[in-house]
């Protein structure tokens, strides 16, 4: 009896290792991992079966108007290792044919919509590097929206610690 309750352990153990250890690796690997911190800014890796992602990411330090609740983050991505790439996850549907404005220091940028209205970006590959310089300069971004209800939003983030996130951006996706 007590050789098969070892040897049942001994099963017992090899079928956590050949089956729940893979798994719980595999999906570690699918969620995005926090790699570090630098003031209002965190950088993250996200690995999938077809590509590296890396970005760095941050939340509002305040919203207004102050009886809404959205959840905006604001992301630079670096996908296969390719250039920066801000992008804007706006916590709610956009209004049809609005634009976003993003404000850093006395530049202004407009960001463009998909479909769902959800997310937004640049158009094109100089005005998305002309944003990444002016959140280095600046020390505030301020970004402006409407919903699809006619609400217009204005949400400030800190720029304290973009540029030492952009640097360990560059460190961990090179």
């Amino acid at each position: 009896m007590q050789k098969f309750k070892k040897y049942l352990k001994l099963v017992c153990i090899s079928l956590v290792i050949t089956f729940l250890i893979p798994e719980v690796y595999t999906l570690a690997n699918t969620q995005p991992q926090l790699k570090s911190r630098f003031g209002d800014w965190s950088v993250f890796t996200f690995s999938t079966d077809k590509k590296d992602m890396c970005y760095i990411a941050s939340t509002p330090i305040k919203q207004d108007p102050k009886d809404k609740n959205w959840n905006p983050n604001f992301f630079i991505s670096r996908i296969d290792k390719n250039y920066n790439q801000p992008s804007l996850n706006i916590g709610y549907k956009l209004k049809d044919g609005t634009s976003i404005s993003v404000k850093i220091l006395n530049n202004t940028f407009a960001l463009t919509s998909n479909k769902d209205g959800l997310n937004a970006w640049l158009m094109t590959e100089d005005e998305e590097k002309k944003l990444v310089e002016a959140m280095k300069k600046g020390y505030q971004m301020i970004i402006k929206g409407t919903s699809e209800f006619g609400t217009n939003t204005t949400d400030h983030y800190s720029l304290k610690g973009v540029i030492r996130s952009l640097q360990e951006l560059d460190s961990v996706c090179s």
